[in-house]
């Protein structure tokens, strides 16, 4: 009877990582340990979040999601092997969960795709103003595309231009590249 009981265990830790894979394939782009956390502690039926924590280490080990870490932030995307190992596998997911994932991520990718590539931070100088640091991040390359940083007299000054950033930095990183690199005769 023992026997049956380590294949039940073994099956459900299996499931728990191709559930964990699936998520990463249908979010289409690596995902901070923030939003991770974030999108099981909404779906707890998935899995908890202990359970979580052990399979993306074992993902992890087997090579099948990979780990990055720039600037203090980590993220986490699945590999060619993970993939694989999904496309032969993904049918041990209950259906009903792989449709939940489906529908969540078409109803929350760009949400989170927008707060991992907008960043902000801002910290108070001696002084008594605040440094703002407005960034625009590619996951994929793993490097800033651009990064801002300026002084404001006062913490709402800051929140203010954090609060902002989120909304604005795609047409302001649009309107800054072309302004900088646009010739004379493009601009006219």
């Amino acid at each position: 009877m023992k026997n049956f009981d380590k294949i039940d265990f073994v099956a459900d830790e299996m499931a728990k990582k191709l559930i964990l894979l699936f998520i990463f394939e249908k979010m289409e782009f690596p995902l901070t340990d923030e939003s991770i956390n974030e999108i099981i502690m909404r779906n707890p039926t998935w899995m908890t979040y202990m359970d979580f924590r052990e399979a993306l280490f074992g993902l992890i080990q087997s090579k099948f999601v990979y780990q990055m870490t720039m600037a203090s932030e980590t993220s986490f995307s699945i590999t060619q092997d993970g993939r694989g190992a999904l496309g032969h596998f993904f049918q041990k997911i209950p259906a009903s969960i792989r449709e939940e994932i489906i529908e969540f991520a078409r109803d929350n990718r760009p949400k989170f795709k927008k707060r991992q590539e907008y960043t902000w931070d801002y910290f108070k100088n001696a002084d008594g103003t605040y440094t703002v640091v407005l960034r625009i991040r590619d996951h994929v390359v793993g490097d800033n595309l651009l990064e801002i940083k300026f002084r404001t007299d006062t913490r709402a000054g800051a929140k203010l231009a954090a609060n902002r950033w989120r909304e604005n930095a795609a047409s302001t990183y649009e309107r800054f590249y072309n302004m900088t690199t646009a010739s004379e005769e493009e601009k006219k």
